[in-house]
């Protein structure tokens, strides 16, 4: 009797991993060269070939969305099987997902054009006297209210080139300040064809917000059973040689 209930048992967990890993998972991002971001209709980028990997060894299924930042965050957090990266980790942003883990290290920054001269940021407070650039309610922004600055002194921007927006800003003296990830900064300036460290001085590192990198998240009703199958995949795949070649490939 003991055997048949084991065996019953078993199939019944056969039939539920069959089922689970059957379920196909959305995974939402947003246009971050070079962490996500579209190139002839296909998702790519450092974070993008992380989550990719790390999928298909788990044995799942899914579609990748990119769109504008603000609705990928509040898309992903409401529908079971959905996921977002590459996001950054705040306390203002723990309850509201299941933490998968880091896909990939960042460093956080503020520029400015090379030629401003009078531009000289000692602690983050001086930054408060000249007009800052920003993507609406990414993490470099809601560090900077968390830090005392007032959201309606920004110049925000949203969208698929929210980015590029701020970098083309910056050159035509429409702000001062960039804050952006350095990555994503290399990358934005070199597509338009200027060389980084002739055009742009670092000014400020945000030291506080550089130290987890960019992760992956899940919306709190997806099954733990999913999450922790990734999350496991993950770590794993992080300790692998294709791991560290993605990362050495584009400039990590």
């Amino acid at each position: 009797m003991k055997v048949l209930h084991l065996s019953c048992f078993l199939i019944f967990l056969i039939l539920s991993c069959n089922s689970l890993f059957a379920e196909k998972l959305t995974l939402y991002t947003e246009e971050f060269p070079p962490f996500n971001f579209t190139q002839n209709e296909k998702s790519i980028g450092i974070s993008t070939q992380v989550v990719e990997a790390v999928m298909k060894k788990a044995g799942f299924e899914y579609t990748i969305i990119s769109l504008p930042w603000a609705r990928a965050f509040k898309i992903s957090q409401s529908k079971p099987n959905s996921f977002i990266f590459s996001i950054s980790r705040r306390p203002k942003r723990e309850n509201l997902f299941k933490w998968v883990g880091v896909i990939a290290p960042s460093t956080h920054s503020v520029f400015a054009l090379k030629n401003r001269t009078e531009i000289k940021i000692d602690k983050i407070e001086d930054m408060k006297k000249y007009e800052i650039g920003t993507s609406i309610k990414d993490s470099r922004e809601e560090y900077l209210i968390s830090k005392g600055f007032i959201l309606s002194s920004f110049q925000r921007v949203a969208g698929d080139t929210a980015y590029l927006q701020n970098y083309k800003k910056l050159k035509r003296k429409r702000i001062d300040l960039w804050p952006a990830p350095d990555a994503v900064m290399d990358y934005i300036v070199k597509k338009e064809g200027d060389q980084p460290n002739k055009v742009l001085k670092k000014v400020f590192i945000l030291s506080e917000i550089s130290t987890n990198g960019f992760y992956m998240a899940a919306s709190l009703s997806t099954k733990d059973i999913v999450v922790d199958k990734i999350r496991m995949t993950l770590e794993e795949f992080k300790k692998t040689k294709e791991y560290k070649i993605i990362l050495q490939k584009w400039g990590l």
